[in-house]
């Protein structure tokens, strides 16, 4: 469904950025994005797991299909100056510094919005009981930084050149406490949301850690979680569950849910037409779309396959959807005043 209303909102897909590259145009493996100004796009990739492919790509994304634009890429593969071994998160704050997790350093490193390194820091300080392995990473309107910890089952808030400012969590299934957290997000109330990926669950928290509310249930049906990795929050206070797992389908789910935390939709990926970088590269290769043209039909890529980020692009009233296993992202306008209004009830 292109276009489904819901409870007075109006999700219209519009279209895909990106393709699987492992340099230049396109993503590998994209497993995070972030907003910077004037509607530049930073998405973290991956890479392959061995050394090909870990970077950040640099684009604008334009407003409309055709438009996006690649400006370039920063960071590699290692564990020196600028380097990540298993990136997992990125955030930028209020100066355009961009900062990235990674899992197997459990560290962030901060660049300048050109990508020249600033500096690099430990997110487990000494002391810390072990094991760890840092994921999302996230941060406020004051520049304080909220990463998850997915192997000790905590959240930690830094300053921006990583002093302590706290911590909150403990191993387990009752209100606030964690089982491999994943994804973090922060509203513009302060509140934040965490990805309680093996509890199925999203948990709302202030920024002391005191529980607030739960978003989603474990399950398999809409409306329900199975391993949630990520959630964003639009300034109506719309919550966005990238839910990563297979389930009846396809390949992952965006769950959407309200301030309350009523279940509204679904959103299962609509990507009937190529990206242009896509569309680029079939028009060069004879061959591909000779293949293209064999197949019974091009729907079972139209759809998620483990989505890992979602983002709400509130400048623009859209969301981005990272689509990592398709190396794109694919983006939905919410529209307001949407003309039909025997659907607006």
């Amino acid at each position: 469904m292109l276009t489904e209303t819901v409870a007075g909102r109006t999700y219209d897909y519009s279209h895909n950025v990106g393709q699987g590259a492992s340099s230049g145009p396109g993503f590998y493996f994209g497993v995070d994005l972030a907003l910077g100004v004037d509607g530049v796009a930073y998405v973290l990739n991956r890479g392959n797991g061995a050394g090909l492919g870990q970077r950040v790509s640099v684009l604008n994304l334009g407003s409309r299909a055709g438009e996006e634009e690649y400006i370039g890429e920063f960071g590699s593969f290692g564990d020196g100056a600028g380097q990540f071994i298993w990136p997992a998160g990125i955030a930028i704050d209020s100066q355009g510094t961009v900062y990235v997790s990674d899992a197997w350093l459990n560290r962030v490193s901060a660049f300048d919005k050109d990508g020249n390194p600033l500096s690099c820091w430990d997110a487990v300080q000494s002391g810390d009981d072990g094991p760890n392995g840092i994921s999302g990473i996230a941060i406020d309107c004051e520049d304080t930084l909220y990463i998850t910890d997915g192997r000790s089952h905590r959240v930690r808030k830094f300053t921006t050149d990583g002093r302590l400012l706290g911590s909150w969590g403990r191993k387990g299934s009752g209100k606030g406490e964690l089982d491999s957290p994943w994804g973090i997000t922060v509203d513009r109330e302060g509140f934040v949301y965490v990805t309680d990926n093996r509890n199925h669950r999203v948990q709302k928290f202030t920024t002391g850690g005191d529980y607030v509310a739960q978003f989603g249930q474990p399950g398999a049906k809409k409306g329900k979680l199975t391993w949630p990795n990520d959630a964003a929050v639009d300034p109506e206070g719309d919550v966005y569950v990238c839910d990563w797992s297979k389930n009846a389908w396809g390949l992952g789910l965006v769950q959407i849910f309200d301030a309350q935390g009523r279940f509204l939709t679904s959103l299962e990926g609509d990507a009937q037409q190529l990206s242009k970088w896509g569309q680029m590269t079939v028009n060069a290769n004879p061959d591909y779309m000779k293949r293209r043209r064999e197949v019974r039909s091009t729907e079972p890529e139209w759809t998620f396959a483990q989505p890992t980020a979602v983002v709400f692009d509130a400048a623009n009233s859209r969301l981005l959807v990272m689509d990592t296993q398709r190396s794109r992202v694919q983006i939905y306008n919410k529209l307001s005043g949407y003309l039909v209004p025997q659907l607006n009830l």
